[in-house]
């Protein structure tokens, strides 16, 4: 097994069930700090440097979700994040994503998951060598990798951190279309998600990029992958 020197946060109310994550991620060489609601979390993030947070949806007081939108909001903008939940439908990933967070998994969980999803977000968050430009342009739809700016149109979107991994290898490969196992391999490695991920990003991507007042660009091939192309339809993700 490979040397984990990371700080990871551990944000749990439920006491048994944070004392096995804890104990199951310790043996396997992480540093895990552990808090039982959103104030004492919020006080570990402003004092300490973490690699990840695990945060629980329902928590006392400030809840998972309100605890994303401040770190967000300029606590810790670059901070992955990891989302427990019992409740997996598409409208709560969505709510998920557009507060920042990065990832789900759904109660009750492999120990053995919730490893692989962390080691996944902070490979992403580490970041990958930088290849050529850091403009990337399809039609009228530009980003800047440096500034972490994109804009349609010439005006700004507000894509999540997920939205704008994607959308940055559709732009490297447009308009040929990149297949979503591609996708999936470049966002989370070899430990792919169980959940439909993928497409719920697709979704939240795809409502930010084509407004209803601009002609879509982003295509669904269904079995296949997605591309961006002028004048693409634009069916469900």
């Amino acid at each position: 097994m490979e040397s984990i020197s990371q700080p990871i946060l551990l944000v749990e109310d439920d006491r048994d069930l944070a004392a096995n994550v804890e104990e199951y991620l310790a043996r396997r060489g992480w540093a895990v700090h552990y808090a039982a609601n959103g104030a004492r979390a919020l006080d570990w993030i402003l004092t300490e440097r973490f690699a990840a947070v695990i945060l629980d949806h329902r928590l006392p007081g400030l809840s998972g979700m309100e605890i994303c939108q401040k770190l967000r909001a300029g606590i810790a903008q670059q901070l992955p994040v990891l989302m427990l939940t019992a409740a997996d439908s598409l409208e709560d990933r969505l709510a998920g994503f557009a507060a920042g967070v990065d990832d789900y998994l759904v109660k009750p969980f492999a120990l053995a998951e919730l490893e692989a999803r962390l080691r996944a977000l902070i490979r992403r968050a580490e970041g990958r060598p930088e290849r050529g430009n850091t403009r990337l342009v399809f039609e009228d739809v530009e980003m800047d990798t440096a500034l972490r700016d994109v804009r349609r149109a010439g005006q700004p979107l507000q894509l999540t951190r997920m939205g704008f991994a994607i959308l940055e290898i559709l732009l490297r490969r447009a308009p040929a279309i990149v297949t979503r196992e591609e996708i999936e391999r470049t966002l989370w490695g070899e430990e792919l998600p169980g959940s439909d991920a993928l497409r719920s990003h697709i979704f939240a991507l795809r409502a930010a990029l084509d407004r209803a007042d601009w002609s879509p660009v982003l295509q669904t091939h269904r079995g296949v992958g997605y591309q961006l192309q002028k004048g693409a339809p634009a069916p469900q993700a």
